[in-house]
């Protein structure tokens, strides 16, 4: 394993690049620590001995340790911290000249496919040249032409060009992850210039693959041959989802006959989003942190899982795989041993370093340009809300309506609609919502009518008010209270 530091005059930049690497970081071969910013609110801008040395230390379990720095005074703090070091641990860490954000973003990279400290320090020193080539910058001969961001795995390949209409989103990505567990072999998928692990879902979403990509498996190892024909079997039947040609092979055109507008009266439901508790009163000690967030984890992973079967059983296992994805979003080491660092090294509780790291994932997901892609940070902000539930040991509000009814809501997550009983359901209308969403896909296989974007007039309606949704126009009419 090699680790990496990250030393910088601001926190808020070393946070950056934190967040940008954990995105190609293999936790199985590399972790990260960030030393940067001083104590100090009036002036935060600068680096502290102690606080590298206290990084290295995290780290110490490494077979080598490479800091990344940003300016001169970085360098002269971290070979003051390597002098406080143990005179064994010392001999471990490498300080590093490359740029900061790209030289640690190959440096991971590398670090996470199990290359050598020599490969890892080479590629973080050219991490510069795809720039410099990409601006037509002289390359004055010092560096290869060929240097990539990534480290090249030699092995079996396959190549296959996605015909899936939305790609490759949560469920078909989470039946390959699925599917490649299953082998002993090492993997790389790639799609252009980027080399990912298709072992993490959050990996496979982000590098957003979208219907007609050409993307490559690379399997080396002991079940290579297996793992590829395997691939390649189920890259045929769609990553578990129908293709479009495979649907029929002939179309025929009729007149629809127009739905009935649906009435019903208004049950209005509060989707709760959990912000963490302090205690203040108590002195925070990382190690009971650390087992009440495992204990969390596993106690919401468990509530997954039978999501997952009722979905399987009553809906289908295209239903059921929303809810398995979840399960694999949530049981990723990269995530866990994230959250768990945080309450190490920041000195925050359970509740805020889960907090803090998935608000860092739902951003990300956010900016994404696919629309099937980015509705996926509803199910983010879901399993953050999940997890809060049970380090503070709430009990989520359950769905009680009187009659039949058409609910009402800002937002709703897709473990909610899974748990609600359709028969007392008419119709569910959304001041938010997204109609790429899963609560979305859900919904339409529970056979419920949904609205949504339908803004914050909607949040005046009052419980038990008459309403009908005419399903032609899309149009919510409100009537008056019963």
């Amino acid at each position: 394993m090699i680790n990496i530091v990250i030393v910088s005059h601001s926190k808020h930049l070393a946070e950056g690049i934190e967040a940008l690497a954990n995105q190609m970081l293999n936790p199985t071969h590399c972790r990260l620590a960030i030393a940067a910013g001083v104590d100090d609110e009036a002036h935060p801008i600068g680096t502290d001995a102690v606080k590298i040395m206290t990084a290295i230390e995290s780290l110490a379990e490494a077979d080598a340790i490479i800091v990344m720095m940003d300016l001169g005074s970085a360098i002269l703090s971290t070979e003051t911290a390597i002098e406080l070091l143990d005179t064994e641990l010392a001999q471990k860490v490498t300080l590093c000249s490359a740029p900061l954000v790209e030289g640690t973003l190959a440096a991971v990279v590398a670090a996470s496919s199990g290359a050598s400290l020599e490969k890892v320090l080479e590629e973080a020193n050219h991490a510069l040249t795809p720039k410099k080539m990409q601006l037509g910058e002289n390359m004055g001969g010092s560096e290869p032409n060929d240097v990539t961001p990534s480290i090249q795995m030699h092995g079996k390949e396959a190549h296959w060009v996605v015909k899936n209409p939305h790609g490759l989103h949560v469920r078909p990505a989470a039946t390959l992850v699925e599917l490649l567990s299953k082998f002993r072999a090492d993997y790389q998928l790639i799609k252009g210039d980027r080399r990912i692990n298709p072992l993490s879902l959050n990996q496979l979403s982000l590098i957003q693959i979208r219907q007609g990509d050409e993307i490559t498996l690379i399997a080396s190892g002991e079940q290579e041959n297996e793992a590829i024909d395997a691939f390649l079997a189920l890259a045929k039947q769609g990553f578990g989802e129908a293709l479009p040609d495979e649907l029929t092979e002939q179309s025929l055109t009729g007149t629809l006959v127009p739905a009935s507008p649906i009435k019903g009266p208004a049950f209005i439901w509060h989707e709760l989003e959990l912000a963490p508790i302090e205690n203040l009163s108590a002195p925070l000690d990382s190690t009971i942190q650390i087992e009440q967030f495992n204990q969390a984890i596993k106690d919401t992973l468990n509530d997954l899982k039978h999501y997952a079967e009722k979905a399987n059983h009553t809906l289908g296992e295209q239903i059921g795989a929303i809810f398995n994805g979840h399960i694999m979003m949530l049981d990723d080491e990269e995530l866990l041993t994230n959250v768990i660092d945080r309450i190490k090294t920041d000195n925050v509780s359970a509740q805020q370093s889960w907090t803090n790291e998935m608000k860092e994932r739902i951003q990300l997901y956010r900016t994404l340009s696919d629309p099937y892609l980015r509705a996926r940070e509803l199910d983010l902000r879901d399993l953050r809300n999940q997890v809060l539930y049970h380090l503070q040991q709430k009990t989520p509000p359950k769905f009680t309506p009187s009659q039949p009814s058409i609910l009402v809501a800002k937002e709703l997550f897709p473990s909610t609609l899974i748990q609600f009983d359709a028969t007392q359901l008419l119709a569910i209308t959304l001041a938010e919502g997204d109609s790429c969403s899963h609560s979305a896909i859900i919904a339409t296989q529970m056979g419920l009518p949904m609205l949504v974007h339908l803004g914050d007039g909607l949040l005046k309606i009052k419980e038990a008010q008459e309403l009908t949704l005419d399903l032609k126009s899309s149009e919510l009419i409100i009537g008056s209270i019963n």
